[in-house]
């Protein structure tokens, strides 16, 4: 009877471990509670001006209404199109990185183009894009193309010249083609360096769209953003800030979802 008794403890405090919240979910949970808490309570104390800012109440009405007259969906829809295509065009960095990598020559007589190009304060040449490519959406997705692209160039290349040579050697003596050493050795080895610049590279299309968007556009989050900070609507204004927040850490959560897919072996 002890044993069985036991037993079903047992079962039950493997069930109980099994609905337990992880702490990478629940730290960050209780956190941010604590800041929207004491955020509300300072905001409906008076301590904050409305016409400065604002709190999470006032946020979320305005956002509120954003769903529902669907404002927001067409903003979004904008953006999205624009930071789809521009970062489907800079994944092109990836085979780019794994070439200028392995071959070091190459390497040579691109670094001090690509160092220029990535240092360069991209915002600044909006102008420049707008006179090339027009107001419309080519001038946006170029230029989120120009700020995603080097961050998975760079982070590509690193990966490459840490793959161990011997796996390259031991490869190349069982006759290895050019192709299969990069498909069944670099690209693997490189992969987890991939995903980080990918994930850095989304944070810069991000603030690409919006850049853009907010000096040449008349839709979109960022024309959203420029607007209702010119008519001096904090909450608005903040609303949307709120909402492109939510979308790059949605957009991080499903990279590290795909990450556990394509490479379990990186979890801990």
């Amino acid at each position: 009877m002890a044993n069985i008794v036991s037993v079903s403890n047992k079962s039950m405090n493997v069930k109980r471990k099994s609905f337990a919240i992880p702490p990478a979910v629940s730290y960050p949970v209780y956190l941010i509670g604590a800041i929207l808490i004491i955020w509300e309570i300072i905001g409906q104390a008076g301590v904050i001006d409305p016409f400065m800012f604002s709190w999470p109440s006032k946020i979320l009405i305005q956002v509120w209404a954003f769903l529902m007259n669907g404002t927001l969906f067409q903003h979004l829809y904008v953006s999205a199109i624009e930071v789809g295509l521009g970062f489907a065009m800079a994944l092109i960095g990836i085979p780019l990185g794994l070439i200028l990598g392995y071959w070091k020559k190459l390497e040579y007589a691109c670094d001090p183009i690509i160092t220029a190009l990535y240092t360069t304060p991209t915002v600044a040449l909006t102008p420049l894009f707008v006179l090339w490519f027009g107001l419309d959406t080519l001038s946006k997705v170029m230029m989120v193309f120009m700020m995603s692209i080097f961050p998975i160039l760079i982070n590509t290349m690193a990966g490459v010249k840490t793959t161990d040579s011997s796996l390259i050697k031991a490869a190349r003596s069982y006759g290895a083609t050019e192709f299969q050493l990069f498909k069944e050795v670099i690209f693997p080895s490189t992969l987890s360096y991939i995903i980080t610049g990918i994930r850095l590279a989304i944070g810069r299309a991000l603030i690409a769209v919006v850049v853009a968007e907010m000096l040449a556009a008349n839709k979109g989050i960022g024309y959203a953003i420029r607007h209702a900070s010119e008519l001096f609507r904090t909450s608005e204004y903040l609303g949307y800030v709120g909402v492109l927040m939510v979308c790059s850490i949605v957009l991080t959560i499903l990279l590290k979802m795909m990450e556990r897919k394509i490479a379990p072996w990186r979890q801990h």
